[in-house]
């Protein structure tokens, strides 16, 4: 029975099943449930895993299904690639492949941006892997930039779309690496982002905020931000194990982001008086 799991795309349940070719090289084998992502259907998606996990044999067919006969194939770090792979295929492979190479929030930056903005674009023009030239870049930046406000797409910054850039570039290098491609099409293509001006609050604002927060589930969030200057993603992290009253010590141990946590290079900082009594006292409420 094979193993796998599932992955969202495109606001629908897939399956990505561990399948191998003949040779022994390991694939991701993704098979569409076709169950909505919404809530109460994850467990009816789950079943549907299990079924395909039954059904498909070790090498990702159906009974009686005829095994395909693949030509120009290239043994690569990510499995069996043919030349007329479409790029946005290609890219679903690569995630597969990079999961077990970069950390979990990198990994999941990664997803979010190959499965709700790369391949969606791509699939619908239909570009292989070998046909992936730089004007096709170009414009795949210039529409995320651009946006479509009338439909709902909204306008991409410069570093979000620096980001899809950066996926793109990493996995085409690969594809350079194991000689797949004769060059890589996001080489020099890098957007151009916007120039960083950070905002701060003044003092009579961030009372403002403060006292806005108070009685809320923000509250002692708005604190931890004001007092310590805590990420988003650190302030999530935070455990009650992270505190040492006693020493009057808290440690950023974990950071939380969407669809991933993982551990913090850390640090400790001192518990001000004004949060020793606060802390307890926010928490009992909530």
């Amino acid at each position: 029975m094979l193993s796998g799991h599932l992955r969202e795309k495109n606001n629908t349940y897939y399956a990505v099943l561990n399948c191998k070719h003949s040779d022994g090289k390991r694939y991701s084998k993704w098979v569409s449930t076709g169950i909505a992502v919404k809530k109460g259907n994850k467990r009816t998606a789950e079943k549907k895993l299990e079924e395909f996990c039954s059904t498909y044999d070790e090498y990702g067919r159906l009974p009686g299904e005829v095994p395909e006969v693949q030509q120009n194939t290239s043994l690569t770090k990510v499995g069996a690639i043919s030349s007329d792979i479409l790029f946005c295929d290609y890219m679903l492979t690569w995630l597969s492949y990079v999961e077990t190479e970069v950390d979990p929030v990198t990994y999941s930056g990664y997803c979010n941006c190959v499965e709700n903005n790369v391949y969606p674009y791509f699939k619908e023009t239909g570009i292989k892997l070998s046909e992936l030239e730089s004007a096709h870049l170009r414009e795949f930046y210039r529409y995320e930039r651009k946006g479509d406000p009338e439909h709902g797409r909204k306008q991409k910054k410069g570093t979000t779309v620096a980001h899809y850039h950066a996926a793109i570039h990493a996995a085409l290098e690969l594809a350079l690496e194991d000689k797949v491609v004769l060059s890589n099409a996001a080489h020099k293509q890098r957007p151009k982002t916007e120039r960083f001006i950070g905002s701060f609050y003044m003092p009579d604002e961030a009372l403002e905020c403060i006292h806005a927060a108070e009685g809320t589930r923000l509250e002692l969030a708005v604190l931890f931000g004001f007092f310590y200057g805590l990420r988003r993603s650190e302030i999530v992290g935070l455990k009650w194990q992270n505190f040492d009253f006693e020493n009057n010590l808290f440690t950023i141990a974990h950071t939380v982001t969407a669809g991933a946590s993982q551990a913090a290079k850390g640090g400790s900082a001192p518990v001000r008086k004004l949060l020793q009594s606060e802390i307890p006292r926010i928490c009992l409420r909530q």
